[in-house]
């Protein structure tokens, strides 16, 4: 039986391929203008499926990072697959649940929970909130005790872990927002315990950044839950879950990194050491979406000044931020074609200096449309609508068919929304 090739390729005319399809093919059947995001929903699920089937026998479930891809038709293939959710806002939680993602597999995380996004935490009887300092705790018990329940939560710690990689994505710190510090655990703990009618601690968890390029650092974070975890069921009484977090790494072009099943097993060889007979949640996001995406913008016209050849498309940092945010580099390939020897920077028409994709190969000749890969995740969810630019269009693919289109805003509707303001 002939293996597929998941996220994108070329075929034998070296044409962008996504989900089996010719890139090209999806765009005139969607009919949609660039820029345009596609994504490859049959091999996001088949990564789900390996994902899950990592656990073995170790009870547990991954939490799919709904921030990662926040479309439905995304979510709804991940979770089919037996995954759960991690979600960061009231929005993200209510589409969580509008996805028929079971409440017993969704974890809420963020530093910031409003009053009423911790209400309907709470009211939806999800897994757990994960709580971020000890003030947050005694507002959770507030809360719980205004609607006559008790809420459900889990300590996510600050490790106080750090590991190559950006600033902006590192979360596991003692310099970062995230997290209880261990040295406030046992006055979390102390406060839990004081509150017994309004809180329940069901779980530990943490997350130390984005972007792991090997097991390591994880497993330091994650023997780090197991050590609190393992104390607190020796004074307590069981726990329900340990949540090692994620973050896991994608190739960006420029080194490969673990399978998510590699940090799963190791994970779960970790529970076992230590003892521990709990759930294990994951929260692979990005790595579980972020290959299986490409941006897909035309080239409105090339400049040629001071020895320098240049590209200019029509996505521009508003449609895909990371580059300007985070000094991401993605690949950018012609949709038809082979890259060639000749260097151009690929710019957009964002009024910014930073809205700049980097240099990249194309050869003598510029290229129609441009495909930037690798933007499956924190692309279309951290897109705006600056300089008035409409949000791209999105075109979901699988097995060589389109699934389903949501097609971008018009221009125009940006003009009436501010003439109203």
């Amino acid at each position: 039986m002939e293996t597929k090739t998941l996220g994108f390729r070329r075929n034998a005319q070296q044409e962008a391929i996504l989900g089996e399809m010719r890139v090209a093919d999806a765009l005139s059947q969607a009919n949609v203008t660039t820029p345009v995001y596609i994504y490859d929903v049959g091999a996001m699920a088949t990564t789900a499926s390996e994902a899950a089937q990592a656990f073995g026998t170790q009870r547990g479930f991954i939490a799919y990072a709904v921030k990662a891809n926040s479309a439905a038709t995304v979510i709804r293939a991940i979770t089919g697959r037996g995954a759960g959710a991690d979600v960061v806002s009231g929005g993200e939680l209510a589409l969580a649940l509008a996805c028929q993602v079971p409440k017993e597999r969704i974890v809420m995380s963020g530093v910031a929970k409003s009053d009423t996004e911790i209400d309907l935490a709470i009211s939806s009887g999800i897994l757990a909130l994960q709580v971020e300092s000890v003030e947050e705790l005694s507002r959770v018990s507030a809360r719980a005790q205004a609607l006559g329940t008790s809420a459900r939560v889990s300590l996510r710690l600050n490790p106080n872990v750090r590991f190559e990689t950006h600033s902006h994505i590192a979360t596991g710190h003692d310099a970062a927002k995230f997290g209880i510090a261990l040295s406030d655990v046992p006055a979390a703990f102390e406060l839990i315990d004081r509150h017994s009618v309004t809180l329940q601690a069901v779980g530990i968890s943490t997350h130390v950044g984005s972007m792991l390029t090997s097991t390591a650092p994880y497993l330091e974070a994650a023997r780090i839950v197991c050590d609190v975890a393992k104390a607190r069921q020796s004074a307590r009484g069981p726990l329900s879950f340990c949540d090692f977090g994620g973050g896991f790494g994608i190739n960006y072009g420029e080194a490969a990194c673990p399978p998510i099943g590699d940090y799963i097993r190791a994970a779960g060889a970790l529970l076992k050491e230590f003892g521990l007979d709990v759930q294990l949640i994951a929260e692979p996001g990005r790595s579980l979406v972020g290959s299986f995406g490409v941006l897909v913008a035309q080239v409105l016209s090339e400049k040629h000044a001071s020895g320098r050849r240049w590209l200019m498309i029509d996505a521009g940092m508003n449609d895909l931020i990371r580059p300007a945010l985070y000094g991401a580099r993605h690949r950018v390939e012609p949709l038809t074609g082979l890259p060639g020897l000749v260097e151009w920077k690929v710019v957009g028409p964002v009024c910014e200096s930073s809205d700049d994709f980097g240099v990249h190969p194309f050869g003598e000749r510029a290229p129609s449309h441009v495909v930037v890969r690798d933007a499956g995740a924190y692309g279309f969810v951290m897109a705006s609508q600056y300089n008035g630019r409409a949000l791209p269009a999105e075109i979901f693919v699988k097995d060589g068919q389109i699934m389903g289109v949501s097609q971008a805003e018009s221009p125009e509707a940006w003009v009436r929304r501010r003439e109203e303001a």
